[in-house]
């Protein structure tokens, strides 16, 4: 592969001063970012861009790798690599950590993105709406809610009380949150002045918590119980994405918005998907595709 091919990464848009409003991008671009390398971020908010690609996606010439670990392990192979400089040991725990937030965290930002009703309702799904073309705006919804009712119904399978979920999830997340804390302490980063693959993991489950303005927000309070954790996603902030703009693309005002405030028809919704729908048919028709 030549060396002139260009780094490409699609991913959900940027917003409220996040690189993307989903956490496995989030974690490609801030990875990129930190380990210098020049990528064309190609935002999946176009008939086309969702039609032929899925998110994250890292992209170098006729190279496609749709996952961060695989991204992360193909830019190892260029010298790309944020853990150069950690010695077995340290590898060793961040591998563990990266694990531990993996497992605890994860589940928490899926609860608190599709399966808390109100952020759900008055939230989320009025941002992908906004943010992603007819028809496939109702398809990323639909299969990002299932996805994390998967995770949630598979770790909580005897229990059906979202409050008592919620619970549980505080409880995980302050452990978890706690032991990242300690282990930082007075650290610029967690293994000295300059960020690691744990670093860029953190900041990706925790900048939701800290920055996207949740209606139900239980949970989000929680991470300002640790403001080392908060500092890091503001020193995160300053070195790569000093630009990103604080105010939303999709919300006039950073206020709790509430699903039906658009006011649409369902027929007017099922006409214009069946009219998205007959145009992305017809231009897949017309390349060749099908």
């Amino acid at each position: 592969m030549g060396s002139d091919e260009k780094f490409k990464l699609v991913a959900y848009e940027s917003d409220f001063s996040m690189p993307s409003m989903n956490v496995e991008c989030t974690k490609s671009i801030v990875y990129t970012a930190a380990v210098k390398v020049s990528v064309q971020l190609k935002p999946l908010n176009s008939i086309k861009q969702c039609l032929f690609y899925s998110e994250p996606c890292f992209i170098h010439g006729n190279l496609r790798f749709k996952s961060f670990a695989d991204t992360v392990l193909y830019l190892r192979t260029l010298n790309f690599n944020l853990d150069s400089n950690l010695d077995k040991k340290q590898c060793c725990e961040s591998l563990a950590l990266c694990n531990l937030v993996q497992s605890k965290l994860k589940p928490v930002i899926e609860f608190v993105y599709w399966v808390d009703p109100r952020n759900c309702e008055e939230f989320t799904n009025v941002w992908y709406m906004r943010a992603l073309p007819l028809p496939f705006n109702y398809w990323h919804m639909r299969r990002l809610k299932q996805k994390a009712e998967l995770l949630i119904e598979t770790l909580y399978p005897t229990e059906s009380n979202l409050e008592i979920v919620r619970e549980f999830l505080n409880k995980t997340a302050v452990e978890c949150l706690s032991s990242l804390s300690t282990r930082l302490g007075k650290s610029e980063y967690f293994y000295g002045s300059l960020p690691s693959t744990l670093d860029v993991v953190v900041y990706s489950h925790i900048a939701p918590l800290v920055k996207v303005p949740f209606p139900s927000n239980e949970i989000s309070n929680l991470v300002t119980m640790w403001p080392n954790l908060v500092d890091l996603v503001k020193r995160i902030d300053a070195a790569y994405f000093r630009e990103l703009p604080k105010d939303s693309k999709y919300f006039k005002e950073v206020q709790r918005v509430k699903s039906n405030d658009d006011d649409v028809s369902y027929v007017a919704v099922l006409l214009l998907t069946i009219s998205a729908a007959s145009l992305v048919v017809g231009f897949a028709i017309n390349r060749g595709y099908i």
